[in-house]
């Protein structure tokens, strides 16, 4: 079985990590349009994108846009994708994500479930062995806070305590693997109202961005000490995503419940748009690192591959070609080494002229994503 390149996804709540995942594969499909791959899903990860896509049309068609019943995770899901090689499924970059419901990354909340309790560490030996650390952000909790009470919230909110915790563990692990890629990407979600390149009117792009830094700027401090003896440094993304395009934020209401010290959250959206159209707006720079940071893993991978077919090609040549005299060539021959070295030779030299083509397919395909504005 071909080990896949892991991406963890680390967020609280109500965030939108499913929608983000969602929004991430089905807008893979244009971006590879006109190359000779595609993304391919394992039947579960077709049909959790297929739900969400089937819940947002559903919305649209009835006028009434809800975030919180678009599906919410309450189990861990592994997304399993992979850049394929149209008709052939042995040329492929498999990479698994996993979502899992937001309430588990508080401790507190987590130890109220015996099956959450039973699947972090499942979790967390994700997380250590993922190449990208994608952490959402809900950008309306960050952006709409006015008061000191709110804004005291928003970390709470967030999670951003225990973002930081998972993203010591993610580093550590990365500094354990100095040559594999380390990526962490910053994503804003629903950003909508705050940018004018996608139907809105919005011009907080900086403020935005300011925000983010804040509050993530601890999360990258700790990344940064935990791995500053790496052979290549964290590569860090900063990547606001409109995640609907068609939605946009109308109303934020602040609530303090009875014995809770501070408010919660609530975000009232509306479509628009005559009628609504369904336009992600930059998920694609999520999918852009991936790439970049899985062509770089599997380019180690095939060279290793390559290597190994090319000393066995080598082995078989010299062998063919050493001198045995009258007594060894007899034996070469009558006991059928000679029928299974140039096997062999013919295994080994297809083998390699196999994973040249895998690799120059994958490449083009990938430069073609990485290199969209």
């Amino acid at each position: 079985m071909t080990p896949s390149f892991r991406v963890a996804v680390v967020g609280a709540s109500r965030v939108g990590k499913t929608t983000l995942l969602t929004a991430i594969l089905s807008d893979t499909h244009s971006l590879l349009a006109g190359t000779p791959v595609t993304v391919s899903m394992d039947e579960p990860t077709q049909s959790r994108v297929r739900r969400q896509e089937k819940d947002l049309r559903r919305a649209i068609e009835v006028g009434e846009f809800n975030a919180a019943a678009l599906g919410g995770t309450q189990d861990i899901n592994r997304y399993h994708v992979a850049l394929q090689a149209d008709g052939d499924e042995s040329v492929q970059i498999p990479f698994d994500l996993l979502d899992y419901p937001g309430a588990w990354l508080d401790p507190d909340e987590r130890s109220k479930y015996a099956h959450a309790v039973a699947e972090w560490p499942n979790y967390l030996d994700h997380v250590r062995q993922s190449i990208m650390l994608l952490v959402p952000i809900d950008a309306a909790v960050l952006m709409e806070a006015v008061t000191p009470r709110q804004k005291a919230a928003v970390g709470e909110l967030l999670g951003l305590l225990d973002i930081e915790d998972v993203g010591r563990k993610w580093a550590m692990a990365r500094q354990a693997n100095p040559y594999e890629p380390a990526v962490v990407v910053l994503a804003p979600l629903k950003c909508e109202k705050y940018f004018g390149d996608n139907g809105g009117h919005g011009h907080d792009e900086a403020r935005l961005r300011a925000r983010v830094k804040e509050k993530y700027d601890r999360l990258l401090e700790i990344i940064a000490a935990e791995t500053e003896n790496r052979s290549g440094p964290v590569r860090v993304v900063y990547a606001p995503i409109d995640t609907y395009g068609c939605v946009e934020l109308m109303e934020a209401r602040w609530k303090v419940h009875v014995g809770q010290e501070l408010p919660d959250f609530e975000a009232h959206y509306r479509f628009r748009g005559h009628p609504p159209r369904i336009q992600v707006r930059a998920a694609g720079t999520v999918m852009q690192e991936l790439c970049r940071s899985v062509l770089a893993g599997q380019a180690q991978v095939e060279a290793e591959n390559q290597r190994v077919h090319q000393q066995s090609y080598d082995a078989g040549v010299s062998r063919k070609a050493e001198a045995k005299g009258f007594w060894g060539t007899l034996g070469y021959h009558l006991s059928g080494e000679a029928r299974a070295v140039n096997g062999r030779i013919e295994d080994h030299s297809a083998a390699i002229a196999r994973i040249g083509l895998r690799r120059h397919q994958l490449t083009e395909a990938t430069h073609k994503l990485v290199s969209v504005a």
